[in-house]
């Protein structure tokens, strides 16, 4: 007969910090959002050049998809190599949209996620083939050096 293990689970205490900060961070993300758009308005109003919404779409998504792809590589955040392959990828994403945006003014807030649906999973897939052969890389040398 088999007795059930007890799970520690995090004293209250701690449960409630976490909850706090990541309450925290949230509010500050909003609120760099809301200076954005705010600074976007500003300057909008006094030069008169008029900023389409696609464009804060593009910014919207963007962040999404560094929050998705920040979430699936949480062990990979404190490698520069991570975050020079996730750059540069960020980089192509960017300067695309850019291309889309400038060629097509009439681009639907709608198509986004669509195109989310499709690159996010494989900006993933891109880094994870990066980081592996980072990695083998690293063992095979240490391999020969011993």
């Amino acid at each position: 007969m088999s007795t059930p293990k007890l799970v520690p689970t995090p004293a209250l205490p701690a449960r409630l910090i976490a909850f706090a900060l990541e309450a925290l961070k949230l509010f500050g993300i909003a609120l760099a959002c809301l200076a954005v758009i705010g600074m976007a308005v500003f300057i909008s109003v006094r030069t008169g050049i008029v900023i389409p919404s696609s464009w804060f779409g593009l910014c919207f998504w963007t962040g999404f998809l560094i929050w998705i792809i920040c979430r699936q590589h949480r062990s990979n955040l404190r490698q520069t190599s991570f975050w020079v392959a996730f750059l540069i990828l960020l980089a192509l994403h960017v300067a695309g949209f850019a291309v889309v945006l400038r060629m097509y003014p009439e681009w639907r807030m709608a198509w986004f996620p669509l195109i989310a649906v499709i690159e996010i999973p494989l900006m993933a897939m891109a880094l994870e083939l990066f980081i592996r052969q980072k990695h083998r890389r690293k063992h095979a040398s240490q391999r020969l050096n011993s």
